[in-house]
């Protein structure tokens, strides 16, 4: 029977100088999304990508690649991957296109029509018979993708992959990225640029000294916190403040320039508070509303921004 999950983490723990770096981890990437890791610098993302790719070995737990066991099975796992963990490595004084050869000649079934096919795809044709040591970082990031793909991986592995790329570098990958998992490839991307995961991601699981704290869709983690709503009225804010105090006293308002902020969850709760502040006089005119993004989530989830929270697992 084939597995949903392309990637499978089964209570994994990497142990190192008497303490969990990883602490009994667990999560699966399905097929076709972009799954992203979530966590301050120390929080075990590196460390559980080296283990997933093999390049160190875990201290307990399972590490599955298409229902291959990467300690029974580690040579059929990692045909399954292609992976950059942290910068990719070429060589400089060869073209870009000689780079991808020499890989190929390591990769069985690589063919020079799957090298001009994966060239095509991160759009390097003009530049791909120029020495690598031209490139701009964008460039040498798309190369880089373009060398993990050349062996049609079902899942890719992506280490800070927008670590000093410009806009539209990042823009650019993203759209990579999301071509990719549409055709089927699994994507895991460790980052600490929340926004851009925010755009990036399907899911993301959150990860907090070793430990997993949240995992669930992008969506999810953003749409459930409370909204902030701006509301921009004539009138004193003070008065506003504490009318809101009086007839809404679960709610916490906040004044700001010309504006009353209030957290909302509902349309109707908006509705309710506009209507008691235009009844008692207030000239209302303008609400905008204010979602809190992926890192004041984040800030929240960690506990730097709020209080930590228990673990919660998602849209699995």
């Amino acid at each position: 029977m084939e597995t949903v999950h392309t990637l499978e983490l089964k209570e994994v723990t990497k142990k190192m100088k008497g303490e969990n770096v990883v602490n009994h981890l667990s999560f699966g990437v399905r097929k076709g999304e972009i799954f992203g890791l979530l966590g301050p610098n120390g929080a075990g993302k590196t460390t559980t990508i080296r283990m997933i790719v093999g390049l160190i070995s875990m201290s307990g737990g399972e590490i599955l690649v298409n229902g291959l066991d990467i300690r029974k099975n580690y040579e059929k796992a990692m045909e399954q991957i292609g992976a950059i963990v942290e910068n990719p490595q070429m060589y400089d004084y060869l073209t870009g296109y000689k780079n991808l050869m020499q890989y190929a000649r390591i990769m069985p079934g690589v063919t020079r029509e799957r090298i001009d096919e994966v060239v095509k795809l991160v759009e390097l044709e003009q530049a791909i018979h120029k020495k690598v040591k031209t490139y701009s970082l964008g460039m040498r990031q798309r190369l880089g993708v373009a060398q993990a793909l050349l062996h049609r991986p079902s899942l890719l592995i992506l280490d800070e992959p927008t670590n000093g790329l410009d806009p539209q570098g990042m823009h650019d990958l993203r759209n990579y990225l999301r071509l990719l998992a549409d055709q089927g490839t699994s994507i895991v991307v460790s980052s600490h640029i929340l926004a851009e995961m925010e755009l990036m991601c399907d899911r993301v699981a959150v990860i907090q000294n070793g430990k997993l704290i949240r995992i669930d869709n992008v969506t999810n983690v953003t749409d459930q916190a409370q909204a902030r709503v701006h509301f921009l009225l004539q009138g004193s804010l003070n008065d506003a403040k504490s009318l809101l105090a009086e007839h809404f006293p679960e709610k916490t308002a906040e004044v700001s320039d010309k504006e009353l902020i209030v957290e909302a969850n509902t349309t109707q709760e908006i509705g309710d508070i506009n209507k008691r502040l235009v009844e008692a006089g207030f000239l209302v005119y303008g609400i905008q509303l204010k979602k809190k993004t992926l890192e004041e989530r984040f800030l929240e989830m960690t506990g730097k921004g709020g209080d930590l929270n228990e673990v919660s697992v998602a849209g699995q």
